[in-house]
């Protein structure tokens, strides 16, 4: 980071300290006008690539202690403000519940999903060994549950005119989890269905349902809302 020298009457030309409310400016000089005869653009990048831009003298102020600390101090602003635009580490979180051996709450469950969720546009993913299937689709306002004899209880989740319908074989899930993320700068909430774990394997996905979030304006505060009251209806979340 280069500043501008401080001109002290005399003609000395020691840097002079600074407030703290100047150190924090020097993050955020982009937004005075330069005057070009005087000033050219100066940058710091931190973390992540992240250019901040600032205009101050086209003089160094050498390498003295003053000039060190000062650099120190505005790199952490930049630092520090660009913090600020990002979400809490805690915000991330997952909630987790068993169904293993209780088909009835899982059932419950699913149909919780789709009244809760009913209208609210979603992408369903399947992830198979040789590929990958996505529909995105407004939930469906009821889920149906057929038993199918040795293979357990099937539930459908369809629309009206069943242009689009998931089935999910209950007796293979053994884990839901809701789970909230940052990926690529947008904000992900999803119900993951789990089914078995290898040995030295995680478990496997069987459905993947994410609240979907890539029109315009994001996912609403309402989907948000109704997607985090599902965490009261999962077994020890």
């Amino acid at each position: 980071l280069v500043t501008g020298r401080c001109t002290r009457k005399g003609g000395s030309d020691r840097p002079r300290e600074m407030s703290s409310t100047s150190y924090s400016a020097l993050a955020q000089r982009a937004l005075v006008a330069p005057n070009p005869k005087h000033h050219k653009a100066r940058s710091v990048r931190a973390s992540g690539g992240r250019k901040y831009h600032w205009w101050g003298s086209p003089n160094p102020i050498g390498n003295s202690r003053f000039a060190e600390d000062l650099r120190a101090k505005a790199t952490a602003a930049a630092k520090e403000a660009e913090a600020e635009e990002l979400p809490p580490q805690e915000w991330a979180k997952e909630w987790r519940g068993s169904f293993e051996g209780d088909a009835d709450a899982l059932k419950s469950f699913m149909g919780e999903v789709t009244s809760r969720l009913e209208g609210i546009e979603c992408r369903f993913i399947v992830v198979g060994d040789g590929g990958i299937l996505e529909s995105v689709q407004p939930m469906p306002g009821e889920a149906r549950f057929a038993e199918l004899g040795p293979k357990g209880t099937c539930c459908t989740i369809a629309s009206p005119t069943k242009e689009f319908e998931a089935h999910v074989m209950l007796a293979k899930v053994r884990e839901v989890a809701l789970a909230r993320s940052e990926r690529g700068g947008g904000r992900i909430y999803a119900i993951r269905l789990f089914g078995d774990a290898g040995e030295d394997a995680p478990a496997k996905s069987v459905m993947t349902i994410l609240l979907n979030g890539l029109g315009e304006g994001g996912v609403s505060d309402e989907a948000i809302e109704k997607w985090e009251s599902l965490a009261e209806c999962l077994p020890g979340a």
